[in-house]
């Protein structure tokens, strides 16, 4: 009986620190995450795996986001990413991880004036373009507002080495996954997320 409890308690004991980890995971995602909705790529640069710094220029990175943001051939709008799934914490080399899915919905509106080409065939190769790249599943588009709306689901991987100050990396393309190798443990990026 004695052993039972012993084990009960330890159940315990690691669901209750899974659960605050999953907890400060999220809320330090959410607050990364609001950082660049409200466009403020400084701040949100700092809740970066520095690593990706080694593939792209902090000050690259910054460049890149601000001209995506402000480019004036296109509306972009986003929603607070959601967290579906998450795994278990994982430790490897004195580094804590954490791989989940973020689902984002992104509308896009894109500015055609000055073009030179037909309006719609444009927006008929925008689409063909998102419905590759997303799925058609994800992709619609309202003709009325001109928007495209876009459901994304992307692996989002978390690491700190004291379960506080975690930095976040998406994997938006499998692309990507070989140059992630070189900072993110392989076990990792293989690990599945339902």
């Amino acid at each position: 009986m004695k052993k039972f409890v012993m084990v009960c308690l330890a159940v315990w004991v690691l669901t209750s620190a899974q659960a605050q980890d999953s907890k400060e995971v999220i809320k330090k995602f959410d607050e990364y995450s609001s950082l660049l909705l409200k466009k403020d790529f400084d701040k949100a640069l700092n809740y970066v795996h520095t690593g990706i710094y080694d593939i792209l220029p902090r000050e690259q990175m910054k460049a890149v986001l601000e001209q995506t943001f402000s480019n004036p051939m296109m509306d972009i709008e986003m929603t607070m990413p959601e967290v579906k799934g998450i795994s278990t914490t994982k430790l490897i080399n004195k580094v804590h991880y954490v791989k989940f899915n973020s689902k984002s919905i992104v509308e896009m509106r894109f500015n055609m004036e000055g073009s030179g080409g037909d309006p719609e065939a444009i927006q008929n190769q925008i689409k063909q373009g998102l419905i590759t790249q997303f799925g058609e599943q994800n992709v619609s588009y309202d003709k009325a507002s001109g928007f495209f709306t876009v459901a994304t689901v992307k692996p989002v991987i978390a690491a700190s080495p004291d379960k506080k100050d975690w930095k976040f990396v998406t994997i938006d393309s499998e692309q990507l996954v070989p140059m992630l190798e070189k900072f993110i443990p392989k076990e990792i990026l293989d690990l599945k997320v339902e």
